[in-house]
């Protein structure tokens, strides 16, 4: 990681060289004077002999810790962070957070209100408020999505989220006048957000674990407007205010997850409303822990990053021509789906397998193997998950079954796609 280095006398003030191997490595970088992450994990453990239990927890946390720092860094110097490093930072985070002896002492994932597990990282607490907070956010493709009543929120602290996996749509909101252009029909009411601890009273003192949240209306009640609207997926990053009212649409049978931290330096304010029906009077969220322990959502999400990953080189091998590779990528992707170890990040769901589907009837298509493309592009117009899919699979069927002469085919799969262009 060029932008984050640490220099070579603290390093070597900690540690000496035990091996050739650690030695050789020392020598190149004293030429610079500095090390970079990686190499400093790199010369750390060659001077490390303790391969017991406690001391790779105790690494690992070492780790989380890092990861933590680096992305800590960037956000608060405005600095981007590609692909690889945002791979090398989730790298940290993920071998922490499975880490068998690690991931006993660790709190487990609850779900929040929005309906994502959160699992928490760091949290520094200053005078009953956020000073800093990690979290990983995980939407799992299991139908939880939250309460959309209370959907609309916001923040105290300013907020920056990193997407791991999946995509999320972010709208944001600024209340208007009822009548200005462009509000929306219904009205809100403000509603205060209070959290409780171990016990059943709850307060405005903001507690990193919590038994439940529960907002109360003020009788306040606005009109709002929709000013902004993005979709987040892999690598992306994006920011959300202190107050700013937003909210994330995710599809329910997907996974998508996030690194997610609030940084009250940058921003924070007191009253953070969140919106809700009008006549509403409170609603309680409890943190319930679900069935998922962290480790097997930080699996969860390599497994779908794997998956993306393949996925994405079979599409840059698609379009450079190498057609031969892209397929084995797709078939790679396709054989992730159906494993054991994707059963339970991916349910075995139909959009992931209707889109690999999607993608080897248009590549088989290319090669002119149009029986094969005809098999896959069907089962992928089988299956209902995507209608973009189904638009792009009715296409590459309408010209294949012209090539085949299958006319009566053509009309069928072409009326298919008209019907299903109309809904977006």
């Amino acid at each position: 990681m060029k932008a984050t280095r640490l220099n070579t006398s603290m390093f070597l003030a900690r540690c000496s060289t035990r091996s050739s191997q650690g030695l050789s490595r020392l020598q190149r970088c004293l030429k610079r004077d500095t090390f970079t992450i990686r190499e400093w994990l790199h010369n750390a453990v060659l001077q490390t002999q303790d391969n017991s239990p406690v001391w790779q927890a105790s690494w690992q946390l070492i780790h989380l810790a890092l990861g933590v720092s680096v992305l800590r860094h960037k956000a608060r110097q405005g600095q981007p962070i590609d692909g690889a490093d945002l791979d090398f930072v989730w790298g940290l985070v993920r071998d922490a957070v499975t880490d068998p002896v690690l991931a006993s002492l660790l709190p487990g994932a609850s779900r929040s209100a929005q309906g994502f597990l959160s699992v928490p990282l760091c949290s520094l607490i200053k005078d009953n408020r956020i000073d800093e907070l990690w979290r990983l956010h995980v939407w799992l493709p299991d139908g939880h999505r939250g309460n959309r009543d209370f959907a609309i929120h916001s923040h105290q602290p300013f907020a920056q989220s990193w997407i791991l996996a999946g995509e999320g749509r972010d709208y944001q909101y600024a209340v208007t006048d009822s009548e200005a252009k462009g509000a929306l029909d219904t009205p809100y009411a403000q509603y205060r957000i209070a959290w409780s601890g171990t016990g059943k009273s709850h307060g405005t003192a903001y507690v990193p674990h919590q038994s439940y949240s529960i907002v109360e209306n003020t009788g306040k009640i606005v009109h709002i407007k929709q000013v902004e609207t993005a979709l987040h997926t892999r690598d992306m990053s994006y920011t959300v205010g202190a107050g700013v009212l937003h909210r994330t649409k995710v599809p329910a049978d997907t996974l998508h997850a996030t690194l997610f931290y609030f940084d009250s330096s940058r921003e924070f304010i007191q009253d953070a409303p969140v919106l809700g029906p009008a006549d509403g009077e409170s609603y309680k969220q409890y943190r319930d822990v679900g069935s998922q322990p962290p480790s097997s959502l930080a699996n969860m999400v390599e497994v779908v990053r794997s998956f993306e990953r393949l996925m994405g080189e079979g599409q840059q091998c698609m379009h450079s021509g190498n057609l031969e590779l892209a397929l084995r990528n797709f078939n790679s992707a396709l054989a992730l789906c159906e494993s054991g170890a994707a059963s339970g990040a991916i349910l075995n769901g139909d959009r992931y397998k209707q889109l690999v589907f999607t993608k080897l009837g248009g590549t088989y298509k290319r090669l002119g193997k149009y029986e094969q493309a005809k098999d896959l592009l069907e089962q992928a117009m089988a299956m209902s998950a995507s209608s973009k899919l189904r638009l792009e699979a009715s296409g590459e069927l309408g010209v294949i079954y012209r090539h085949m002469d299958l006319m009566d085919d053509v009309k069928r799969v072409l009326r298919v796609q008209y019907e299903t262009a109309k809904e977006f």
